[in-house]
């Protein structure tokens, strides 16, 4: 994958995921900036603010309870230092609303940044997860999630 490429198909984790990121590329798009959005992402918006989307994820990890993404809105980035203050302050508030709302009394947050090959990410849009473990579910196991 070189670094101009959006998508890594190496990162897909569901053939369904893989699929609809084989069109995305053909297509020519990046699937997280806001104009394509809502085309690619089959999960409605659960709120929406100036800066981000809170959604949640189309293929969430394993044990999971939730699994939400947040994804930066108002141009495509790729670091954290391309983020407006504005736009960090807008995420903190975004991710105390989703901890409320959702009652969520613990969990992880974490973003990906740069180039996948380092990180895991299937896309190369800044966007954030907020992930709860399912552990009272029967057999519940450990979220395994793929960073660096």
């Amino acid at each position: 994958m070189s670094d101009g490429d959006l998508l890594n198909l190496n990162h897909a984790r569901e053939p369904e995921q893989k699929a609809l990121m084989e069109q995305i590329i053909a297509d020519g798009v990046c699937p997280f900036c806001a104009e394509h959005f809502k085309k690619y992402h089959p999960k409605p918006i659960i709120k929406e603010t100036d800066y981000w989307f809170l959604t949640e994820n189309m293929s969430p990890y394993p044990g999971t309870k939730y699994h939400f993404i947040l994804v930066y809105k108002p141009a495509h980035i790729r670091t954290p230092s391309e983020i407006v203050p504005e736009g960090a302050a807008d995420l903190f508030a975004l991710l105390d609303w989703a901890i409320a709302e959702y009652k969520i009394p613990g969990g992880s947050f974490f973003m990906r940044f740069g180039e996948t090959r380092y990180n895991g990410s299937s896309v190369q849009h800044l966007h954030g997860q907020l992930i709860m473990g399912d552990v009272d579910a029967p057999g519940h196991q450990p979220v395994r999630v793929k960073l660096g």
